[in-house]
């Protein structure tokens, strides 16, 4: 794995590229504030431009906290803007979540609606939900 030396270094984010995979992975470490998660998705969004990634494995399996609003912003404002800034390619996004988080996204109705939004066939991207890394990483292979 490669990772950028000018993009900022946080405890709370790992960010790296596989050029074997053209794969950027964006890992969460802990639970983060939403201004933590704004800055790191956008550090994610800077290396993802450089290296022109349309793929992009997000693991959330170490944040605990569950919130419809950050969940929103990524689907309707992160997640947008960078497709559009990788366009005309696809941004394809599998999110790597825990079998705990999978549950509440499915329990929780304002999670419901934000995963909704961000699975609608009218967005620029393409995102899906995983437990496993392996598969996540064989459905980012078959895109694109």
């Amino acid at each position: 794995m490669s990772s950028s030396s000018d993009l900022p270094s946080f405890d709370f984010l790992d960010l790296s590229y596989r050029p074997d995979l053209q794969t950027l992975a964006v890992r969460w470490l802990r639970a983060v504030t939403f201004a933590e998660l704004q800055q790191g998705f956008r550090a994610a969004l800077a290396m993802g431009l450089a290296r022109q990634a349309t793929r992009w494995l997000v693991d959330v399996r170490r944040r605990t906290e569950l919130d419809a609003v950050p969940s929103r912003w990524v689907a309707e404002h992160l997640l947008p803007e960078s497709a559009a800034a990788l366009a005309p390619a696809t941004l394809y996004v599998a999110y790597l979540l825990s079998p705990m988080r999978a549950h509440e996204l499915r329990r929780d109705a304002g999670l419901r609606d934000a995963t909704a939004v961000a699975q609608a066939p009218a967005q620029l991207y393409r995102l899906d939900t995983f437990i496993d890394e392996g598969p996540a990483v064989q459905w980012l292979l078959r895109q694109g």
